[in-house]
C-alpha cells in the first residue's frame, strides 16, 4: 500500500481532481487528506499559529504511520477561504512549499494549482 499526502482546501470541487492527480503523480493507492479553508494562506502568513501546527501534526502522522511518499500543497481558483488572485495565491503557495520543505527536507513536496476548469497543474 502506497500513500501520499495532500494539504488541500476544504472546497469539495478540488478534492477528486487532486486525489486523481496525486495517485498518478506518486503512484499511490491512497491519499491522506489534510483540509483547511485556504491552507496556503495559513502556511504562508501564520507560520507559528495553531492551525499551522495542527496541519503539520497531521502531516507527521501521514509520514510516520503511512510512510507517505510525497506531500502536495494545493491552491485553487475561486477559493472562498483565500479569495486572492491567482498570482498572489501562487506566491503564498511557493512560501508554503518552501516552509514545508524546510521541515521535511527528505520528503518530496510539490505545489499544485487547480484552475477554473478544475484541472490540476504542478507548479512547484
Amino acid at each position: 500500500m502506497t500513500f501520499c499526502t495532500t494539504i488541500n482546501c476544504i472546497d469539495g470541487r478540488v478534492q477528486l481532481p487532486v486525489v486523481q492527480f496525486l495517485q498518478k503523480r506518486f503512484n499511490a493507492l491512497y491519499v491522506d487528506s489534510i483540509t483547511e479553508p485556504g491552507p496556503v494562506k495559513l502556511l504562508a502568513t501564520e507560520q507559528e499559529g495553531r492551525a499551522v501546527a495542527s496541519i503539520f501534526a497531521r502531516v507527521e502522522v501521514s509520514l510516520q504511520h503511512h510512510d507517505s511518499v510525497g506531500i502536495a500543497i494545493v491552491a485553487h481558483h475561486d477559493c472562498a477561504g483565500n479569495p486572492l488572485p491567482q498570482a498572489e495565491q501562487l506566491l503564498q503557495l511557493e512560501r508554503a512549499v518552501t516552509l514545508t520543505r524546510d521541515l521535511w527536507p527528505r520528503a518530496t513536496i510539490i505545489g499544485l494549482w487547480v484552475d477554473e476548469q478544475w484541472q490540476v497543474s504542478e507548479v512547484f
